[in-house]
């Protein structure tokens, strides 16, 4: 490599190495680059479900109060540069490629996995930018995950649910005994809304590291509420012992249920930062959250019929979608396009659509991490959906237009892949 800066395809190639399950590597980057993350304060989020419209919402609530907000999130649905951002704008290539260039041979030569790099470089370029704050969305787990290097004032555990079950365990309590690892010594801990069995997990742990514990609920309530096809609309208000904080009349542009916890969490976030940071208030909140941007969460692309994208891709976030859409869309009928990575319960998936009763069109993805055509017939006949499996997102799209009316609804769910598919054919 000397000699030529890496490129993209040199950058991904790194993903060969897979997950480390160790915090060596990042320690040891970061040691070369004096530190970074010493540098700025960091909120760190983990969970199963919500974690990037959490880092979203909450970025642009920082941002709208006057901080300079660096954001760190994965995966990207169409370049790179989306997954790390100061103020919601993506970081050039002209800097991802010099931090390449410089760390090129260490990078090999350690064997660092591409998380491990992304990470490093996120923490670098926040430094050089001079954050005020950084919000940062673990990538896996949270115990051996990259981003458990930085320093956190406040973590978050969004919704857990079940995924990644060949790293984290097969049961929930594993799963959230993971997620936990990134709790800290005196940290503040703040919990979305969770499975009975998960919440004393969570305590227990933080409990461990003498973190005050807090839950979304008993922080945030809502005084008024609206969900519609455009988002979500209301008030509410702030409470705990040190701070009362009104948030008045607000719009955010996501809409669904989970949305609404989602929401919630990211508002109970900026309270407890509020008393740091004295200019969040509820004017900035309500800035912040109309100007939230975070696509594939229930994304309408089209009307007439109505098409639908959404990156869920395990059966929680399935299931809440297409709950979420018979509730606010109400459609005639409903067609799913749909594809996942091989490491998803794709079984279960599809057999959710059987039990809804939803006819749809299931394709592979240009990724050697998702499934092939016969993959696919296989579990389609196995699971008992009705489905129709054909060669590509666009042929699906096609179909599933032509066979739908005005009031039906095409949602197309199942992989940030499919999600990058689909966005590419219509820019």
């Amino acid at each position: 490599m000397k000699g030529r800066t890496p490129g993209w395809d040199d950058f991904f190639s790194l993903q060969r190495f897979g997950m480390t399950a160790t915090l060596d590597n990042i320690r040891a980057f970061c040691d070369r680059l004096n530190h970074p993350q010493r540098k700025f304060s960091c909120v760190h989020v983990a969970g199963t479900n919500g974690k990037g419209s959490v880092v979203a919402t909450l970025s642009s609530i920082l941002q709208a109060s006057g901080l300079k907000t660096g954001m760190y999130t994965s995966p990207h649905i169409l370049k790179f540069n989306e997954r790390i951002k100061i103020n919601n704008r993506d970081i050039e290539d002209d800097a991802a490629f010099r931090f390449l260039d410089e760390h090129w041979d260490y990078i090999t030569e350690r064997q660092c996995t591409f998380f491990e790099v992304a990470t490093a470089m996120a923490l670098d370029f926040f430094r050089l930018q001079n954050v005020n704050i950084a919000v940062v969305e673990v990538g896996l787990g949270g115990t051996f995950d990259a981003t458990r290097i930085v320093d956190a004032i406040l973590t978050i555990v969004t919704r857990i649910d079940y995924d990644h079950m060949d790293r984290l365990g097969n049961t929930l309590t594993s799963i959230a005994a993971d997620k936990a690892g990134i709790f800290r010594k005196s940290v503040p801990v703040l919990v979305s809304s969770q499975h009975p069995d998960v919440l004393p997990v969570l305590r227990e742990k933080a409990d461990a590291q003498g973190a005050p514990f807090y839950r979304s609920e008993d922080l945030l309530r809502w005084d008024t509420l609206e969900m519609t096809p455009k988002g979500i609309a209301g008030t509410a208000v702030f409470d705990n012992s040190s701070l009362q904080l009104q948030i008045k009349q607000f719009h955010f542009p996501l809409t669904g249920s989970f949305q609404i916890d989602n929401l919630r969490t990211a508002l109970a976030a900026g309270g407890l930062l509020a008393q740091q940071y004295r200019s969040i208030d509820s004017d900035s909140i309500c800035t912040g959250l109309n100007s939230v941007h975070w696509p594939g969460r229930l994304q309408v692309l089209q009307e007439n019929p109505t098409v639908i994208l959404d990156v869920g891709h395990n059966t929680g976030a399935i299931r809440a979608a297409l709950d979420d859409i018979k509730h606010i869309w109400q459609p005639g009928m409903i067609k799913v396009i749909f594809s996942a990575l091989r490491d998803k319960d794709i079984k279960g998936i599809m057999t959710i659509f059987r039990d809804e009763g939803l006819d749809g069109y299931a394709t592979p993805l240009a990724t050697p991490r998702g499934l092939n055509v016969e993959e696919i017939r296989e579990l389609v006949q196995s699971s008992g959906w009705k489905a129709t499996i054909l060669d590509s997102v666009a042929e699906a799209m096609e179909r599933a237009v032509s066979t739908c009316g005005a009031k039906d609804l095409i949602l197309v769910i199942g992989s940030h892949y499919l999600a990058e598919e689909i966005l590419k054919n219509r820019n």
